[in-house]
């Protein structure tokens, strides 16, 4: 299997046409024709079914085809490294950051790094639960910034701050809670007194563990019984809130806003954990090598928390 074959695959899916494919590259028709059958008779696989006017892909050139997109796109990016590296252009610092703790604390962080060291490139993308040490084993980052989920003698970690957690619903969800005798509030609706069974008819709201090889699904705050809806995100998750979907423990920096103008109510659920705070830490692999900038990162980060030793 070579590069230009996959490429030639790759056009003949994307233009329609092994016509097409071959003006959009810039190769013969009979060359095209060549890779794909190549491609074909090696793995044994038909990748298009020709009986149509046009090439469509069968069940297993969709599957090859998605691979072989994700294969073209690498080799596109160590092409460009390689470039880069030749004229003197460090490659990116990766960062993985935890969706939970994205907030400004650490968000003052990473852009005084971005400030003091502004020829350094950071590559940043977001994660939730054990999806962001996964991306660290996977060297999909250099370095991490997340709770503590899945984290062992593989890793060193500095707490950075903390975030606060707290249950909320909608006001509107809270009156349907109070119709319920059992519900018994304080003074004021916030802080209201919830018995865990009235929750049962009432989704609990969570965002997906997104690690593939987990074996468990990251959530530590979840009732035995009642029913539970996953999104993909905190903003999701806020939404159906705001709406009366459900109920949810949710980082109190995400709704600021919405706790100050009523729109959602933090609630007390018996034998629950309702509130409480969440160490966010800086995370890396001690065995990964590590490039000048993330070394650069890490103990600058490592300035800014309480503690300047590696856990």
């Amino acid at each position: 299997m070579k590069l230009d074959q996959l490429r030639a695959f790759i056009a003949v899916v994307e233009t329609g046409s092994f016509r097409s494919a071959a003006d959009a590259i810039h190769k013969t028709q009979p060359g095209i024709s060549a890779a794909v059958k190549t491609l074909e008779a090696q793995y044994g696989i038909l990748l298009f079914d020709r009986d149509s006017y046009r090439p469509t892909l069968t069940a297993e050139g969709h599957a090859f085809f998605q691979q072989s997109k994700k294969l073209i796109s690498q080799a596109q990016q160590l092409e460009n490294l390689g470039h880069d590296l030749a004229k003197g252009i460090e490659a990116p610092l990766h960062l993985c950051l935890s969706q939970m703790g994205v907030n400004d604390n650490g968000m003052v962080r990473i852009k005084a790094f971005q400030t003091q060291y502004p020829e350094t490139s950071l590559d940043i993308t977001t994660d939730h639960l054990h999806g962001v040490q996964e991306a660290l084993t996977k060297n999909k980052c250099d370095v991490a910034i997340g709770p503590r989920y899945g984290l062992d003698d593989r890793h060193a970690f500095v707490e950075l701050y903390r975030i606060n957690m707290i249950t909320v619903v909608s006001p509107d969800v809270l009156a349907f809670l109070n119709n319920d005798q059992t519900c018994s509030l304080k003074n004021n609706v916030s802080g209201a007194k919830i018995k865990q069974q009235q929750l049962y008819s009432l989704p609990q709201i969570l965002v997906s563990n997104t690690a593939v090889n987990s074996a468990e699904n990251g959530h530590r705050y979840t009732l035995p019984t009642g029913r539970r809806w996953y999104v993909n995100d905190f903003q999701t998750k806020k939404t159906m809130l705001l709406h009366g979907l459900g109920w949810a423990r949710m980082p109190k920096h995400i709704i600021g806003s919405e706790l100050e103008n009523g729109q959602l109510i933090p609630i007390e659920v018996e034998n629950f954990t309702s509130q409480s705070q969440v160490p966010i830490f800086m995370i890396r692999l001690r065995h990964q090598t590590q490039s000048s900038q993330s070394n650069l990162f890490w103990e600058m980060m490592k300035c800014f928390s309480n503690s300047s030793d590696d856990t």
